[in-house]
């Protein structure tokens, strides 16, 4: 899920840029009502409604700001091309969707993270002394990148979350192995271990089950649950439920043998990381090690031959 700091800090960006245009704006009027205030002084009464009258404006500023975020982003929801907006859908689907954030939802957050930037770093430069164009060019630049990291750190969201997946399989089919052997149905067995097990696998079951109760087939939603998380080893064990569904195998003994394959799966892709460490570790040892390993050893060696040639 994206931090709650990430966002946190974007609204502030956002809030400050807002701010500083606004300070800009009504400048001079704030300045004469300061120095009134400071030299005639303001009693309660007047405090008091123009607490009132300053909150109102912010209320009336903030639906502004909201009307102008709903157009923004129905524009950029009818501009967006279909492949792009499905591609962006699917990924924020692997994500789990964080912060209930659709496609143009996540568009306009990298729009307003890029505007954000460009401001305040064309500010900042525009006080150093640089050129025209070259804090226009730098600005131009850290907010392309600024626009980038929305996607960047959601590609990661979906690595992690991925991972958590795999890592939950094993010991959550073994517990709908249990429950099923103990003599509950699949369905029941599912949100039994659901409840118990939080993560994005018992998220993806639950709504699994929230589509069955809605009106689908079983297969249907396994089928469903299937495109949502790509998964090779997950969506190999979705497609033998749905056979062994569709035959009216016992779904006890399936799951058991998919469990024992899951283990074995996963114990040979740690053997496959152990063998790769060794490769992964050369170029840090030629980059870090051997150059202070080679300082060590020959620099005394050199240092002698250079004062007895010189």
């Amino acid at each position: 899920m994206i931090s709650i700091y990430f966002v946190l800090c974007s609204a502030f960006c956002f809030m400050l840029v807002i701010g500083a245009v606004l300070s800009q704006v009504y400048k001079k009027q704030i300045a004469i009502s300061n120095r009134a205030a400071a030299y005639f002084g303001i009693d309660e009464e007047n405090g008091f409604q123009e607490k009132k009258r300053t909150k109102k404006g912010n209320k009336n500023h903030l639906l502004l700001m909201k009307k102008i975020s709903d157009k923004a982003k129905g524009v950029i929801d009818q501009r967006m091309p279909a492949t792009k907006k499905k591609e962006l859908e699917q990924r924020l689907r692997e994500a789990g969707y964080p912060l209930n954030l659709s496609s143009a939802d996540f568009r306009f957050l990298q729009f307003v993270i890029g505007v954000v930037l460009f401001v305040m770093v064309y500010a900042l430069l525009g006080k150093s002394g640089m050129t025209l164009l070259s804090s226009i060019l730098l600005a131009g630049i850290l907010s392309a990148i600024g626009m980038y990291y929305p996607s960047f750190y959601l590609s990661v969201i979906i690595k992690k979350r991925r991972y958590e997946i795999q890592k939950k399989m094993p010991d959550f089919f073994d517990m709908v192995t249990l429950s099923i052997e103990a003599g509950m149905g699949l369905d029941a067995s599912l949100q039994k271990v659901c409840n118990q097990m939080k993560g994005p696998l018992s998220d993806e079951f639950q709504q699994t089950l929230e589509d069955m109760r809605l009106g689908k087939s079983r297969r249907e939603a396994l089928a469903d649950l299937r495109s949502r998380v790509p998964v090779h080893q997950f969506q190999s064990i979705i497609t033998s439920l749905i056979q062994a569904d569709m035959l009216g195998v016992g779904m006890a003994k399936v799951l058991r043998s998919l469990t024992l394959r899951i283990r074995e799966q996963r114990t040979q892709l740690a053997r496959e990381q152990a063998m790769k460490a060794p490769v992964k570790m050369v170029f840090p040892m030629l980059l870090f090690i051997f150059p202070a390993i080679f300082i060590v050893l020959l620099g005394p060696l050199i240092i002698y031959l250079l004062q007895t040639l010189l």
